[in-house]
């Protein structure tokens, strides 16, 4: 009997021992289960946004002043096409209305602004030089020795004939020159050649631009036949020219 008691006190045991023993798969099963769950958590790919394009930027082009020195300047003339004879021609031209002229803007620069007064020229083609008498007590000999470089012009409004050129000016005592420079309209400022204060500029043109008009009336009424057709006036050459 003690025996069966026995036998029966482990039978309990044992069944217990065989649903703990049955319940561990399930354990396991969902433990797995937790654990891919988890896996799949972890190497899924979190949703992102698409990453915003950069706008598109221009290409910044040079400036205007770099485009135009990266050019070749033509020196001769703003018409292209112009041959070595019509070169010649304006040259001729450019001598020619500045001696006829004979009085000049003459416009000199201080380090600040540009000075410009008027003053009898005498040109001399053959030297491809033009000289001026001034007195030694104006600026002009002073802002010549800084800054050497200057422009002179001549205008006949009458006829609508101009010329602009610009080069390099220097100032001398030279007394010799100043005697042949002498003329009776410097009479207005000097009394004589042998006045002390008296200094002659020389200036040598290196470029020049020209405006030649066939006169007031002929381009007056091309201004008014254009008026009236349309068309652009034909008021005379203009060219750059190299001396």
């Amino acid at each position: 009997m003690a025996t069966a008691a026995t036998t029966d006190d482990k039978k309990p045991a044992r069944r217990a021992a065989t649903k703990t023993a049955s319940a561990k798969p399930a354990s396991s099963k969902s433990a797995s289960a937790k654990s891919s769950s988890t896996t799949k958590a972890a190497t899924a790919k979190p949703a992102t946004k698409p990453a915003a394009s950069k706008p598109k930027t221009a290409k910044s082009s040079k400036p205007a002043a770099a485009n135009r020195a990266a050019q070749p300047a033509n020196r001769q003339s703003r018409d292209s096409s112009m041959t070595g004879k019509e070169h010649d021609d304006h040259v001729d031209r450019v001598w020619e209305l500045a001696k006829r002229i004979g009085i000049a803007m003459f416009v000199t620069w201080d380090g600040k602004e540009q000075r410009a007064r008027p003053l009898a020229a005498t040109v001399e083609k053959d030297e491809g030089a033009i000289y001026f008498l001034i007195d030694v007590n104006g600026e002009k000999d002073d802002q010549l020795a800084e800054f050497p470089h200057v422009s002179v012009s001549f205008a006949d409004h009458k006829h609508s004939k101009y010329v602009a050129l610009s080069g390099k000016a220097t100032v001398s005592n030279d007394r010799a020159r100043i005697k042949e420079l002498w003329t009776p309209f410097a009479k207005a400022w000097w009394d004589s050649p042998e006045d002390p204060a008296i200094r002659v500029i020389k200036m040598v043109p290196q470029d020049a631009e020209l405006w030649d008009s066939p006169g007031r009336i002929v381009t007056t009424l091309s201004m008014l036949t254009a008026a009236v057709t349309g068309r652009s006036p034909k008021i005379g050459e203009n060219a750059k020219v190299v001396l």
